[in-house]
């Protein structure tokens, strides 16, 4: 099935509402989503909920979208009204590709939250404010990804793709950062952004790169990739740091900073792999119980711990399941699939509601996504395969959309 299809592909979903965001709100008494008819086909707002509607009057505008260029982001009155891009491999593409927000477990008033921005640097999101943190000598010629919480201080991975970037001899990092940056920190604070550790300081080659990582607050498990022959090997490894993470400065740290163990693939996946949806955390299952046991998708869980996402799949009777992201943060627990199907539920109610982002055109989606205070901030981009067009990310004022709900 295509890709943009199976994503429309929902079922019916029982005991929901929903609520289309846009110059006229929608709400619904049941959710259905419908199948797709015509590999591409752009689905018309009006035919993509049968059943009967209650048409809400015209509200106060409650979003706001932006897009990602070079070196910053604007704002677009639509995301396909955003100037065209040259389509690149995602690793080598200016999109969002990890957000969260300060853990819960932070004892803090901050509200903060963080959009990790490939290619580009770090969004930071306080309430409606949002500011941009670059460095070139950082970004420039290499993929960031995976975003994860110490304190209070956002730190994320950097690496190559042997695969997509051939001319990274070329590009600034590889001029500036002789000692090529591993772990990345956001100092909310000075902020500013400090490598913490390299490559070289976990006695990894040029010719290799960190596949993957899990970290559970303590220990780093971690894959280690490089080319031999035409073909790729892999290696495995935990290490644990002895001081708190970002302490660690790459020219300061030795091999006695860190405990090494080595590790072994299905250690490695038993970490990474996608987990039963039965084993979920109850304020997860909770969160998407209207969702029919027949229904096949797929959730990434980021707790409030702040530590690596776990991803949970329900098997239904489809064979390809819809992608989410879910968080628990200070004020909200919330999950965001793929076509903009929301679920929140405030800490202050026991209550779910259930709405749906702007329709997106055939091949947009929505991705990660954060909360600060009461603002919601989505991640969305031009998908094709492994390459990635336009990119940006949608702000929503949820006072505004739940209050629909009272």
């Amino acid at each position: 099935m295509d890709k943009s299809c199976a994503e429309r592909n929902w079922r019916k979903l029982r005991n929901g509402h929903l609520i289309f965001i846009g110059s006229i709100l929608t709400a619904a008494l049941l959710i259905s989503f419908p199948s797709c008819a015509k590999k591409n086909q752009e689905v018309k707002a009006e035919n993509s909920m049968p059943g009967d509607f209650v048409e809400i009057s015209p509200v106060q505008k409650n979003h706001v979208w932006y897009y990602f260029t070079e070196n910053s982001f604007v704002k677009s009155d639509l995301p396909q009204n955003s100037p065209e891009v040259h389509e690149r491999p995602w690793t080598e593409s200016v999109r969002i590709a990890s957000s969260g927000a300060v853990p819960v477990s932070q004892k803090s008033d901050s509200n903060e939250a963080y959009a990790l921005v490939n290619r580009l640097g770090m969004l930071v999101f306080s309430g409606q404010s949002i500011s941009l943190c670059t460095d070139a000598s950082i970004f420039s010629g290499v993929t960031a990804d995976s975003m994860v919480f110490s304190d209070e201080s956002p730190v994320f991975y950097l690496y190559r793709s042997a695969f997509f970037n051939v001319d990274y001899e070329k590009s600034i990092s590889a001029a500036v950062q002789k000692d090529r940056p591993l772990l990345v920190e956001y100092d909310p604070k000075a902020k500013m952004l400090y490598p913490l550790v390299s490559y070289s300081n976990l006695n990894l080659s040029d010719d290799q790169q960190i596949a993957g990582f899990f970290w559970d607050g303590k220990t780093w498990t971690c894959s280690a990739k490089k080319s031999v022959d035409s073909r790729v090997e892999f290696t495995y490894f935990t290490w644990e740091p002895n001081v708190p993470i970002t302490q660690l400065s790459p020219a300061l740290t030795s091999s006695d900073s860190f405990v090494f163990k080595k590790s072994s693939e299905d250690q490695f996946f038993s970490l990474s792999q996608p987990k039963s949806f039965s084993s979920a955390p109850s304020q997860l299952k909770d969160l998407v119980q209207s969702i029919p046991d027949e229904f096949t998708f797929s959730v990434v869980w980021k707790s409030s711990e702040g530590t690596s996402p776990v991803q949970y799949l329900q098997q239904g009777s489809g064979s390809v399941p819809l992608s989410a992201n879910a968080s628990a943060g200070k004020k909200y627990v919330a999950a965001i699939f793929s076509d903009g199907t929301t679920y929140i539920k405030s800490s202050e109610s026991d209550e779910v509601s259930a709405f749906r982002l702007p329709l997106l055109p055939a091949g947009y989606i929505y991705g990660d996504f954060a909360i600060s205070g009461d603002f919601l901030y989505v991640a969305w981009e031009q998908s094709s395969f492994y390459k990635t067009g336009r990119s940006g990310f949608l702000q929503v004022n949820l006072q505004s959309v739940l209050s629909q709900f009272d």
